[in-house]
């Protein structure tokens, strides 16, 4: 296939010779990634770094196939990314341009994992990220996808160093920014940044892409973890990346406007009730808040620690619900845990509105992010209480198969933080509310119920009276 001067030497001459669909982004960011002066690659190391969605693939596979074709003969192009299926990736973007032209599926011929030029033995192949399975190879073109995710350098290092004996070689790496501040993503942000004339780099934090919604955007605002949203959609690296919340943004939640824990309920005000049980290694701990408009409010928490000559007895979190109900009206209440079967029939049985809760992947990988969106919009309202906190900050984040998982990183276990969680959600369920009647019959029922409690043997509280502190106030 001949072509023009200006198709081989120009990216974007090439691709509205052969008629390539590129947006505007698109064209400047790669054609400045791409330029050529006298013949060569203006940089050798090329770093492409936009949001997801953005195309980047997409444009990576148009300049493999540019090379494919205009590169002196026999060009070696090698496409990589974190493993095989993420390399197919760009050629299968190529694959696609090919076949939409009857010229170009002339000339190059379409394998399993490689694409070939027969009349001139160019070669564009996919491989593992092994960085042992390209030694050898010394190829022109290298194209990184999603470089900023690799575990280690070894690959980019490998493969850079494959290009030292070639003439006019060009990394080409595409990705968004991941977790680290380090590795070769940001290796080549940091020389590009510090005059080195040899690398260019070209990154945004907007996506740019008509096909990228403001709808889908704000609904993936809603459903992602801050740092999430920001590392994906926003292309930031940020510090703690992996942090569930911030000590700022916690800090502004913890006695917003002076509020404290509540001790007396509000006339005519429902509460959402949520429970964790442990009996000896972790603490039982009672939680229960309200909404009022868009804001949500944690009321209360009590803590019960056991240990392996004293367990939690549930006869006494059953007596601490039964008082705490007397004062702020339930309209629902959450046991987690199979060891609270037996506190949810004895309740029920005295009318209050208590249904078990059995924790999935699936409600925790809902649950986290929705906790974190609530702090990080401002809308959600705790008191000063520093066992929370602790377990708050404790927090991180991994996104895997199943969503997003919340892990905490030491000793401390995060019972009241799975407390807070389990309000926010059920609070924010429109089941919640509980119809007036309902309400008046449970608390006949409660009254009726109420007797003298000896659960709370606590340090300056008198017997039958309410404890005035909690394990960790």
């Amino acid at each position: 296939m001949h072509l023009t001067r200006v198709v081989a030497e120009s990216f974007e001459g090439f691709c509205d010779h052969f008629r390539i669909p590129l947006f505007l982004h698109q064209r400047e960011d790669f054609a400045a990634a791409l330029r050529r002066e006298d013949g060569r690659f203006v940089s050798r190391v090329a770093g492409i770094s936009w949001p997801r969605g953005d195309g980047k693939s997409w444009g990576g596979a148009a300049a493999g196939l540019w090379r494919l074709l205009a590169g002196r003969a026999p060009h070696d192009i090698i496409s990589v990314a974190l493993d095989t299926d993420g390399a197919r990736v760009v050629v299968d973007h190529a694959r696609a341009i090919i076949r939409s032209r009857p010229e170009l599926e002339r000339a190059i011929e379409i394998r399993a994992n490689a694409l070939l030029v027969p009349a001139t033995g160019s070669r564009w192949t996919v491989e593992s990220r092994e960085h042992t399975s390209t030694r050898g190879r010394h190829p022109d073109l290298v194209i990184y996808d999603e470089c900023g995710w690799a575990r280690d350098s070894e690959l980019f290092a490998a493969l850079l160093a494959g290009q030292a004996s070639v003439a006019d070689p060009l990394m080409l790496v595409v990705s968004t920014v991941g977790r680290r501040q380090s590795g070769p993503l940001w290796t080549i942000r940091t020389l590009a940044e510090g005059g080195d004339a040899s690398v260019c780099w070209r990154w945004a934090s907007e996506n740019r892409s008509p096909l990228v919604t403001r709808a889908f955007l704000d609904r993936q605002r809603r459903l992602l973890l801050p740092g999430q949203f920001a590392r994906e959609h926003q292309n930031q690296w940020i510090d703690s990346a992996d942090a569930f919340v911030s000590a700022q943004t916690l800090d502004a939640a913890m006695g917003r406007d002076g509020w404290t824990e509540q001790h007396e309920g509000a006339p005519g005000r429902s509460y959402g009730y949520f429970v964790d049980v442990g009996t000896v290694h972790d603490p039982t701990v009672i939680g229960w808040g309200h909404r009022e408009k868009d804001l949500t409010y944690l009321d209360g928490l009590r803590t019960f620690q056991g240990s392996r000559e004293e367990p939690v007895q549930l006869a006494a979190v059953e007596q601490a619900l039964v008082d705490l109900a007397a004062r702020f009206s339930p309209s629902k209440i959450r046991i987690e845990s199979w060891q609270g079967v037996s506190a949810v029939q004895s309740l029920q049985r005295l009318g209050l509105p208590v249904e078990i809760f059995t924790p999935t992947a699936k409600t925790n990988a809902e649950e986290w992010p929705l906790l974190a969106q609530r702090l990080t919009a401002g809308t959600l309202v705790l008191f000063p209480h520093a066992r929370l906190r602790e377990e708050l900050l404790n927090l991180v984040y991994e996104v895997g198969p199943s969503g997003v998982k919340v892990i905490d990183r030491g000793k401390v276990h995060q019972d009241h933080a799975v407390v807070v969680r389990g309000i926010v959600a059920m609070l924010a369920s429109a089941a919640l509310a509980l119809s007036p009647e309902a309400t008046t019959r449970a608390l006949a029922a409660l009254t009726a119920a109420r007797r003298p409690s000896a659960w709370h043997s606590f340090e300056g509280d008198a017997p039958g009276t309410w404890p005035t502190k909690s394990y960790y106030d």
